[in-house]
């Protein structure tokens, strides 16, 4: 329930066309409100389905952020620890709004069924359901998808078009994952269809797991960015780099949701 109130400095009668207008522009708030409305109990969800508690390992340190430009996000990561094996998802849907937020929890909740899955097939069927159900959208998703085991430190990482997971090793350098496959939702129509396999690594103690979505490198400083995230991860660590990544994401230069993950091996 609400008023619409215009007010004009002389007293006057209001013709049919006057009062059409004003019907068709309370309409438009009222729409507007309710759009409005929807969006903020969308964000709730989106909030509430994002991890609050990180897995906790002995001998790492584990931590995670999400910053979005607007009130949805198309970004997401998941964490997940099942058998002593560590889950670690980070996915981007392309654009920016509603659209690939929707998108975006379908592909978490796919990649989190039945988490005993090998890495492989999880990310298979999640490009399966989307060319099944988005093929006339034009909509596609870049992911990592990881699989931690503590004990020994090894690696296994699925890049499906994101090639922007790293390893900043102990010495200082740089490994850079690259992806070697097509984002989910592109492979419709490959004869044969693309197998993605896992690349294997391994961290040991120091080295540090920093995934992030695209958004970052626009805050990031663009003569070193390397530079600057080995810089700002050695000198406030994990938990504090992802504060300093979303404090960064409310300035000026980000035009895009942030999302950065970081598994770093203590011991």
């Amino acid at each position: 329930m609400g008023t619409l109130c215009v007010l004009d400095t002389e007293p006057h009668t209001l013709s049919d066309a006057q009062r059409g207008l004003l019907r068709d522009l309370a309409f438009w708030v009222q729409t507007e409100l309710a759009n409005d409305a929807e969006l903020d109990h969308a964000a709730v969800i989106q909030s509430a389905l994002r991890p609050h508690r990180h897995p906790t390992v002995a001998g790492y340190t584990i931590a995670g952020g999400v910053a979005s430009r607007g009130r949805l996000a198309g970004d997401f990561y998941d964490l997940g620890l099942h058998h002593g094996v560590l889950r670690i998802t980070l996915a981007d849907a392309m654009g920016k709004g509603t659209g690939p937020a929707l998108v975006a929890a379908s592909v978490r909740a796919s990649l989190r069924t039945a988490p005993e899955r090998p890495i492989a097939e999880a990310i298979a069927e999640a490009d399966r359901l989307l060319e099944e159900d988005l093929a006339d959208t034009a909509m596609f998703v870049t992911a990592v998808h990881a699989e931690l085991h503590p004990e020994s430190g090894e690696l296994q990482i699925i890049d499906a078009g994101h090639s922007l997971a790293f390893i900043l090793r102990s010495d200082g350098s740089w490994d850079h994952l690259r992806s070697t496959s097509l984002p989910l939702g592109m492979g419709m129509g490959l004869e044969p269809p693309e197998v993605r396999q896992p690349r294997i690594t391994r961290l040991e103690p120091g080295d540090a797991l920093v995934c992030c979505s695209d958004g970052l490198l626009d805050v990031l400083d663009p003569d070193d960015p390397y530079g600057h995230v080995y810089r700002v991860l050695t000198t406030l660590g994990p938990d504090g780099a992802i504060r300093e990544a979303l404090r960064l994401a409310d300035g000026d230069s980000a035009t895009d949701d942030i999302t950065v993950v970081v598994v770093r091996r203590d011991a």
